[in-house]
C-alpha cells in the first residue's frame, strides 16, 4: 500500500508592517530579486535605486505615496539631465518595488500613474492663456513676499529648489542680476544612512528625524549661473529687500523646502480658481514663451542652467499645431 503523500509545506506570505517606508521595502525587494537577475543587472539596479530613488523618496511611507509626490519626483529627476534610458529604468525599478509592497499588503495612497512617455520628448500640463493672466494679476498685485517670490519663477524659469535656496545676497538689484548658487531639497537623514554628499554640502540637522533639509550647490557647473532680471521685477522686489543672509521666500534665515512651496502654490491656484498644475510648469511656460518669441535658444539654455541646448529643446520646448501650420504656409 502506497504511503500517503506528505502535505506540501505552505510558504508563508510575508506581510509588511503598516508605516513601512520605501527604504524598508527596498531592503526586502533587493534580497528577493538578487538571484533573479544577472549580477551585472543587480549591481546596476542597486546603484540606481540608492543614488536616484532612496535619497528623495526613501523616507516616505509607502502608504503616503501619491501621484503628486510621484510627479514631483519624476520632473525633479529630469532636471538632473539623466539619459532617457536611465529615467525609464529608474521608473521601472520604482514601480517594481511598489508592486512588491502591494503583494506584501502595503498599498500607496492611490493608484499611481507612471507617466514617463515612450518618446524622448515630454509634455506637461501647462497654463492656458486665461489662467496665466489670472495668476499674473494676482502675483503682481500681491503684497506677500512668498507670492512676489513666485514671480522669479515665472520670469526667470528657475527651478523650485533654486527658488527655495535664493538669498537676498544672491539678488543684485543694482545690477539687475540674479545669482543661482544653491538649491534646497529634502532627503533622508545622512546620519541615519551613514553617508552624505561627496561635494561637502551641508544639511540642517533636525534631531534624529528621518529626513533633513539639504542645502547644497546645484548639480552641474552650468546650473551655477547669473540671470538678468526684467526691470519691472527689480522695482517689485525693492520694497522686500532684506539683509543678505535672509532667504527671499521667507524674509528670514530659515528657508522653505520645495514640498512646502508646492503646497502653498496649490492653495494659491485654488484661491485663484485655476486648475491644479505642478509648479514645475512655471519653468516650462517660461522656456516655451521664450522660444515662441523667437529668442536665442543658446541664451535660454544658459538661463535655465542646462548643459546643452538639446536638453532645453527636448524637455521644455514644443510647437503647437498653429505654429506648425504657420511654418508650413511660410514654406510655400
Amino acid at each position: 500500500m502506497a504511503k500517503p503523500a506528505k502535505p506540501r509545506k505552505q510558504r508563508r506570505r510575508q506581510v509588511l508592517p503598516p508605516g513601512c517606508t520605501l527604504s524598508q521595502l527596498y531592503s526586502l525587494w533587493a534580497e528577493a530579486v538578487r538571484y533573479q537577475v544577472k549580477p551585472s543587472s543587480y549591481a546596476l539596479y542597486i546603484t540606481l535605486i540608492e543614488k536616484h530613488i532612496l535619497p528623495y523618496l526613501g523616507h516616505f511611507r509607502v502608504e503616503e505615496l501619491d501621484n503628486g509626490i510621484l510627479e514631483d519626483y519624476i520632473w525633479e529627476r529630469q532636471e538632473q539631465e539623466l539619459s532617457w534610458n536611465t529615467m525609464r529604468l529608474i521608473i521601472f525599478l520604482l514601480k517594481g518595488m511598489i508592486q512588491a509592497g502591494q503583494e506584501k499588503g502595503v498599498d500607496p495612497a492611490e493608484k499611481l500613474h507612471y507617466y514617463l512617455p515612450k518618446s524622448k520628448r515630454t509634455y506637461m500640463r501647462v497654463f492656458g492663456q486665461q489662467d496665466t493672466e489670472r495668476l499674473l494679476r494676482h502675483l503682481e498685485n500681491s503684497e506677500e513676499i512668498f507670492e512676489t517670490g513666485l514671480l522669479l519663477s515665472v520670469f526667470t524659469g528657475i527651478r523650485v529648489g533654486e527658488l527655495c535656496g535664493l538669498k537676498w545676497e544672491d539678488v543684485d538689484l543694482a545690477k539687475g542680476v540674479l545669482r543661482i548658487n544653491r538649491t534646497v531639497s529634502r532627503i533622508r537623514n545622512p546620519e541615519a544612512d551613514g553617508a552624505f554628499s561627496e561635494r561637502g554640502d551641508t544639511a540642517e540637522k533636525e534631531g534624529l528625524s528621518k529626513t533633513v533639509v539639504y542645502i547644497g550647490t546645484p548639480k552641474t557647473g552650468r546650473s551655477i549661473r547669473e540671470i538678468p532680471l526684467p526691470d519691472f521685477l527689480i522695482l517689485k522686489l525693492l520694497p522686500y529687500k532684506k539683509s543678505g543672509e535672509c532667504y527671499v521666500l521667507t524674509g528670514t534665515r530659515k528657508c522653505m523646502e520645495p514640498r512646502g512651496v508646492q503646497r502653498r502654490f496649490k492653495n494659491l491656484l485654488r484661491r485663484c480658481n485655476i486648475p491644479d498644475i505642478n509648479i514645475h510648469s512655471l519653468r516650462h511656460a517660461f522656456a516655451s514663451k521664450w522660444i515662441e518669441n523667437g529668442f536665442d535658444s543658446k541664451a535660454l539654455s544658459e538661463i535655465l542652467g542646462h548643459s546643452s541646448i538639446k536638453i532645453t529643446m527636448d524637455v521644455y520646448v514644443h510647437t503647437n499645431m498653429e505654429q506648425k501650420k504657420s511654418y508650413m504656409n511660410r514654406m510655400v
